[in-house]
């Protein structure tokens, strides 16, 4: 009964904790494409990159060409003419793109002959310092012809594992700030419905009955959030605002209530930060092993 009850507890839990991330990536979702953070968050990235914070040199360029923002004008000439802007650039289309500006593309015969390999690598590194101003710039295409041995192919490749490398440090800023936005936006969210995980488990180990309508089929991966919040009212879970709810923050009965709603509202915030995937997974497989126990 008691290892029934831990079982039934920890599923209504999980499933609490797996609503709320739902509703949160989903909110997430929608202000990140309304606001552009990857959209803006790549141009950064590729202005950090290129070492033209400015935007007026090759990174200006590279947004007016067609392999990495085709469905703008191509004719801007500062960031606001822009008409759009790209949230993913694909490594070899950047890298083909890069090689067509500084010119290092146009001229290049393959295979390079042996006995011409330093007469193309000084031809190629010619093109580059002729077209790119920043000394760091210059170094790294420099350094990426040198190894390529003047083989276009092998310059191409070395510009996109570079560009890669540098996504990465991108996508972790991305990670971060939407990690942020999410803890702000789930902890809004869990006020706002009044989801305290504390209350939660008090209403849990006081009546475990209510959970059992959670099979593993009750939330299907790809549920939305409106569903999945149908679904837990559903239960009888207490959650949003009425009486009963200010009456028990209001309440001092073995201890200040209030104290315990705050700590509910941050415990259920920092759920999200595992994702709706995390929990999902985590309820399929306590209740499959509540189904394997003893009737």
């Amino acid at each position: 009964m008691f290892g029934s009850t831990i079982l039934d507890l920890a599923v209504g839990l999980i499933f609490t904790f797996l609503i709320i991330s739902l509703i949160t990536s989903t909110a997430t979702e929608a202000i990140s494409s309304a606001s552009g953070w990857r959209a803006n968050t790549l141009l950064q990235g590729i202005k950090d990159l290129l070492n033209d914070q400015n935007f007026t040199g090759l990174a200006l360029s590279l947004y007016n060409h067609g392999l990495i923002n085709p469905q703008s004008s191509g004719v801007a000439e500062k960031l606001a003419d822009l008409t759009t802007k790209p949230s993913y650039i694909d490594a070899k289309q950047f890298a083909t793109a890069l090689t067509e500006l500084t010119g290092i593309s146009s001229g290049v015969s393959l295979p390079v002959p042996q006995d011409k390999v330093d007469s193309v690598v000084t031809d190629l590194k010619g093109k580059i310092n002729g077209t790119v101003t920043d000394a760091q710039l210059k170094q790294v295409l420099n350094g990426i012809v040198d190894r390529a041995g003047g083989d276009i192919n092998k310059i191409n490749s070395g510009i996109a594992d570079w560009f890669n490398q540098s996504m990465q440090r991108v996508a972790g800023a991305y990670k971060r700030k939407t990690q942020l936005w999410t803890i702000v936006i789930a902890l809004i969210l869990t006020i706002a419905f009044n989801l305290d995980a504390v209350r939660v488990a008090q209403a849990l180990w006081d009546q475990p009955a209510v959970i059992k309508a959670i099979g593993p089929l009750t939330i299907a991966s790809g549920t939305s959030a409106v569903d999945a919040l149908k679904q837990f009212q559903g239960l009888g879970l207490p959650f949003g605002w009425d009486n009963d709810a200010i009456a028990y923050i209001k309440s001092m009965t073995n201890g200040p209530h209030w104290i315990f709603a705050i700590a509910g509202w941050i415990i259920t915030a920092l759920s999200t930060l595992f994702g709706a995937p995390f929990w999902f997974d985590a309820l399929q497989k306590f209740v499959q092993l509540r189904g394997a126990g003893a009737k």
